[in-house]
């Protein structure tokens, strides 16, 4: 190398958890003896060239992902008129689906299994209900697409409650971007007039750190209809008098877990240090991130496999990926009754991997660096 040019000292950009790393590396490397120092000070700035070149494929790899979103814009817009009913003629879509499937049918027919994969895939098809489109030949579109697709979708369904469910059937349309300039991903849910809110349009939008740390959640604010809000629950209290001792009942409105928490605004604290046991803090980071899963997911899911999930194989995509999803749902939901004023029962955290071609959350990428979940 000592012909070489020396690497240039630009230093890489870094998460608040990977400074915290470096700051760590660099004090284990200056207690090491002084015979030794000198090659894991060179290991350390190698290691840096090597983030730096990571850094350089993460930022191209975006641009990618970019420019061939920009490409299914089109074929997306056609979907959503077909969900709506304003395009029934697909003649010339039918004669790319007639074509394709018969490739499809020629390559799977080649497929060669074995017994126990013939007996696996019978016990699939058992378990795997048809979507009933039946009514569908009596109205224009397929208006409850989103409603199935989501009801299809385990990670979205982590953050559904089962009061949140009667909301999903007024869902009528969902668009999803994520872009580079300004760094965000935003999910936009539209409504048919409901019993729950006024709004017709509710919008999530996730402002991002070139590192992909989340700075701030901005959602829209939730006109809810009297008595219909379900971020919120009353629960029973006893309270005891301290000199009669008398015992009364008292009602408290509380927060209630709910996928429409997600919307609520919130921004991350500048300052995390010395803040790891403050319980409101964590709570704050805890709903941001669920609100950033929630716009992922339904990103993923709107750019990706929405058709996948709304005729139900859901599972077989987390099959496929190698991921479990964590079983049920939504988790126990407090009665508005409830004498307890106990927290509703947290839901185990997610996630599974993506669809094949995205990276699994929590994958360690070339840098060794956890990496984000990717479009395709």
């Amino acid at each position: 190398m000592s012909e070489d040019k020396a690497p240039e000292t630009n230093i890489p950009k870094l998460s608040d958890d990977e400074k915290e790393i470096e700051q760590k590396m660099l004090k284990v490397i200056s207690q090491m003896p002084d015979s030794v120092k000198p090659r894991f000070q060179v290991l350390h700035m190698l290691s840096d060239e090597r983030s730096k070149i990571n850094d350089e494929f993460e930022k191209e790899i975006k641009a990618m992902e970019a420019k061939y979103n920009e490409k299914k814009k089109p074929l997306l817009e056609a979907r959503a008129a077909i969900l709506k009913g304003t395009n029934t003629e697909y003649a010339e879509f039918l004669e790319v689906f007639d074509a394709t499937a018969v490739k499809l049918e020629t390559i799977v027919a080649g497929i060669v299994k074995t017994d126990e994969e013939k007996e696996q895939d019978d016990e699939d098809k058992k378990e795997h209900t048809p979507v009933d489109v039946t009514y569908l030949k009596e109205v224009q579109g397929v208006p409850d697409f989103w409603e199935k697709a989501i009801r299809g979708n385990q990670m979205v369904m982590q953050s559904v409650t089962e009061k949140d469910e009667p909301i999903l059937k007024h869902i009528t349309d969902v668009q999803a971007e994520e872009t580079l300039e300004p760094k965000q991903v935003r999910v936009d849910f539209y409504f048919s007039e409901n019993e729950f809110f006024t709004n017709d349009k509710l919008s999530l939008t996730v402002h991002l750190k070139d590192s992909d740390e989340v700075t701030e959640v901005e959602g829209t604010f939730i006109d809810w209809k009297d008595g219909k809000d379900v971020t919120k629950k009353k629960i029973k209290k006893k309270q005891k008098h301290k000199k009669t001792n008398e015992v009364r009942t008292i009602v408290k409105t509380v927060p209630s877990e709910s996928m429409f928490n997600a919307f609520e605004p919130r921004k991350m604290p500048e300052d995390m240090v010395g803040e790891d046991d403050d319980s409101e803090t964590e709570k704050l980071i805890e709903q941001i991130d669920i609100s950033h899963d929630m716009a992922r997911d339904m990103c993923d899911m709107y750019m990706n496999d929405a058709l996948e999930y709304y005729l139900g194989f859901g599972q077989d995509l987390s099959d496929l990926m190698g991921g479990q999803f964590p079983g049920g749902a939504y988790g126990d939901e407090d009665d508005e009754d409830d004498d307890d004023d106990e927290d509703d029962k947290k839901k185990p955290k997610k996630k599974a991997a993506k669809k094949s071609g995205d990276a699994a959350e929590g994958a360690v990428g070339p840098d060794g660096k956890q990496q984000e979940c990717k479009q395709q």
